[in-house]
């Protein structure tokens, strides 16, 4: 009987360092290794991440819009904003996240390290009889009830396919969540068959897309 359940143990404990083994260690995805070559082939301009509407489908009372771009300014330099619309029956909540910082590239691969983080919200009352969309084409408000700018690091590693930026973890207005390309990766900073299916994956998903898609000016 001891015997058995030696071998239980000693089993489980294999299979616990197989999968050990088999799951990626995501500290490769706040850094670039120094031996990776460093290039500035990344076109300047803005970066859309695909958006849907959060609120409950059918919904008179509530609706929720978000969008979010990162923008790249210079050869070194990137913007990264998110806004939010808090539509009620009777009053607009607005909020807008914007990071800026510098970024490295080498190769397929892009590093955005922000350094500062300025947050602004307000409130604004409903115009009787104006839809939605039309309260979302522009920044609403006069005046913020919070308007403040602090130091804030922050470092991500995306994949960048020559049109697309992919983050190898979800982010979303510098909040992250468990999950991701790097999370069903199994090699760092390389595009093997699980790295390709994560990213199609994530980069097609309706609901919280992992992709921003280069802006064509026209």
């Amino acid at each position: 009987m001891g015997s058995q359940k030696k071998f239980v143990f000693f089993l489980l404990v294999a299979i616990g360092l197989g999968f050990y083994s088999c799951t990626p260690k995501l500290g490769w995805i706040r850094t670039l290794p120094a031996s990776f070559p460093r290039d500035q082939d990344l076109p300047l301009g803005f970066y859309d991440r695909p958006t849907e509407k959060k609120s409950a489908m059918g919904s008179k009372s509530f609706h929720l819009f978000w969008k979010e771009t990162i923008q790249i300014v210079s050869d070194t330099e990137f913007k990264k904003t998110w806004r939010e619309w808090k539509v009620y029956e009777d009053h607009l909540q607005f909020r807008q996240i914007i990071g800026k910082g510098q970024f490295e590239k080498s190769k397929d691969w892009v590093l955005l390290s922000t350094k500062e983080v300025n947050t602004k919200e307000c409130r604004v009352e409903k115009i009787p009889n104006l839809k939605a969309k039309r309260l979302i084409q522009k920044i609403p408000c006069e005046m913020y009830s919070l308007d403040v700018t602090k130091n804030y690091q922050h470092n991500l590693v995306y994949y960048y396919d020559g049109k697309s930026l992919y983050p190898m973890q979800y982010e979303s207005g510098y909040e992250e969540a468990n999950f991701g390309i790097a999370w069903e990766s199994d090699e760092p900073y390389t595009k093997t068959k699980l790295f390709e299916i994560a990213k199609l994956k994530y980069g097609k998903k309706e609901f919280q897309p992992h992709v921003y898609h280069h802006v064509k000016l026209d």
